[in-house]
């Protein structure tokens, strides 16, 4: 059966990257990285980077002429400010990812990160609902059968959601060396407060640092803090101190290997949850829609099915449309975690 249905349609055929041009360019052949070897790739450009630019020419259109329509309702009287329509409902989304994701665990870095967060959640979500657009076979028949797979889910593709995700992982952590940076030519860096106000203090308070030496010191600082330092003393005035600092390095070590491991799984489950979730609901759409093929000998049946199928794939399509929604939310929440937990002075 599974034969049979495979040979009336392919149900992965809308989320599989089609070649539209030769290869582009190749990256050398294996590279050695330390336990794994990264074999030579040949890049081509495919139907999912085409709908990655259509995602993109989309945000530059709707953005900017948001802005200006803000800029103009700025000099109307108070009562002709409140948006309406379209730009009502953008505005709650952004002001739902600013409130209600990033404040609380932001606080007041909340601003510095929203371009980036709302770049991120809308990019994704465009993706994901033009995937549910059948343009592919739009495109097929307005264009007489010549033009094929015009179209795609683009966060079907594992390499789309790894380059989000990447682009996550630099973010992360390109945030919490900036953060020190700020901090230490404030001369603020390693205080911080307990929730009654308390100060802790975990480096004595001095004048603030130059920009260039704290650009120098901020990477190795951010190493440093990477792991926890569970037996590190309050201050060396004995052996015992020397001996708990020696247990403090070791310990740190063998903990920073798996703070390391750690900072690569992350990015690496947002790729892959994003990527699975895109592809399972596509390939679940097309194998029910497949069933009509199958049993396309039997009029009977096949109307039976056809029926079935069909309530069937329109359930299933506002149920891709929520998971659309989900999975940009879930996406960016994770990242505002990560970002959280990378700029707070205790690491």
């Amino acid at each position: 059966m599974n034969g049979f249905l495979l040979a009336s349609h392919d149900p992965a055929d809308h989320v599989l990257p089609h070649r539209f041009t030769e290869k582009l360019f190749t990256v050398p052949a294996d590279w050695d990285l330390l336990i794994f070897k990264i074999p030579s790739t040949d890049f081509y450009f495919t139907n999912h980077l085409l709908m990655t630019l259509v995602a993109a020419a989309i945000m530059i259109w709707i953005f900017p002429k948001l802005g200006r329509r803000y800029a103009a309702m700025a000099n109307r009287a108070p009562e002709e400010r409140v948006p309406r329509g379209f730009t009502n409902l953008i505005e709650s989304v952004m002001q739902f990812i600013r409130e209600d994701v990033a404040k609380p665990v932001l606080g007041d870095k909340t601003d510095r990160f929203m371009p980036f967060l709302w770049t991120m959640f809308f990019y994704i979500l465009i993706n994901n609902l033009l995937g549910m657009i059948p343009l592919s076979s739009i495109v097929y028949f307005v264009s007489g059968t010549t033009l094929k797979h015009v179209g795609g889910t683009a966060t079907g593709n594992i390499m789309i959601t790894a380059g989000l995700a990447i682009c996550s992982f630099a973010m992360i952590h390109f945030s919490g060396v900036k953060q020190i940076v700020i901090e230490l030519q404030a001369g603020t860096y390693g205080h911080h407060h307990d929730d009654e106000g308390n100060g802790h203090h975990a480096a004595a308070h001095h004048g603030g640092t130059g920009m260039g030496a704290a650009v120098v010191q901020a990477p190795f600082l951010y190493l440093w803090n990477f792991a926890p330092h569970v037996f590190a003393p309050e201050k060396v005035d004995g052996i015992g101190p020397v001996l708990l600092w020696i247990s403090d390095v070791v310990m740190w070590a063998i903990l920073l290997l798996l703070e390391f491991i750690g900072a690569v799984i992350k990015p690496f489950a947002l790729a892959i949850r994003l990527f699975a979730n895109m592809v399972a609901g596509h390939i679940v759409l097309a194998s029910i829609l497949a069933l009509i093929f199958l049993f396309k000998g039997s009029v009977s049946g096949n109307i039976g099915v056809g029926v079935i199928a069909t309530l069937g794939c329109a359930a299933l399509s506002l149920l891709e449309l929520f998971v659309a929604f989900l999975q940009a939310y879930i996406f960016t929440f994770l990242t505002t975690l990560f970002i959280s937990a990378s700029v707070a002075p205790e690491h």
